[in-house]
């Protein structure tokens, strides 16, 4: 991409604009309005495109018979992240956090530590911006099953070692670590 972030935020300030005004076209005020209603797509039969043939969106088009059942958002979802093993490791790193001193930490970790890492990289980034930290300032040291992501965009000055076995996206977006 060549341009400029300014440049992605009018894309869709237009797109918003756009999209604001199919739905004021169609008697809607907000997108909420019509999630579910798939009475409103229409199916295009011109398009002889070769990649195109054999694509069928029938499912995208029926709408069941279910007058009862919510067709979107319903409940509050629970995502507590308050005793997530990211918060352990950053009180763990807190002597490199605040005074840059290298520490080794050593924990097991399980499946269902997702993206083990990311807040911790979140503090390093909070605190030193993109340079980071020296190199191997955090190591951690995790055995066991990591969960999904682990290791992503991990800052620089932190590294991991997984002794076990990882999940899918190991590394994912790495840049440090």
């Amino acid at each position: 991409f060549k341009g400029t972030p300014e440049h992605v935020i009018n894309f869709f300030f237009y797109v918003a604009e756009e999209v604001r005004a199919l739905l004021a076209e169609m008697g809607f005020t907000h997108l909420d309005q019509i999630i579910g209603d798939s009475d409103l797509l229409e199916k295009r039969d011109v398009i002889q495109h070769w990649k195109a043939r054999g694509l069928d969106f029938s499912k995208m088009f029926f709408k069941p018979d279910a007058p009862h059942e919510a067709l979107h958002w319903t409940e509050r979802q629970k995502h507590p992240i308050d005793d997530v093993l990211d918060r352990k490791l950053i009180e763990l790193a807190k002597p490199a956090l605040e005074a840059r001193q290298p520490v080794t930490i050593e924990l097991p970790i399980r499946n269902v530590d997702r993206s083990a890492g990311a807040m911790l990289s979140g503090e390093v980034a909070k605190r030193f911006k993109h340079k980071g930290l020296r190199e191997d300032t955090i190591q951690v040291k995790l055995t066991g099953t990591a969960g999904q992501s682990f290791g992503a965009f991990l800052a620089r000055g932190v590294s991991f070692e997984l002794v076990g076995a990882g999940n899918d996206y190991v590394g994912k977006g790495l840049s440090g670590g």
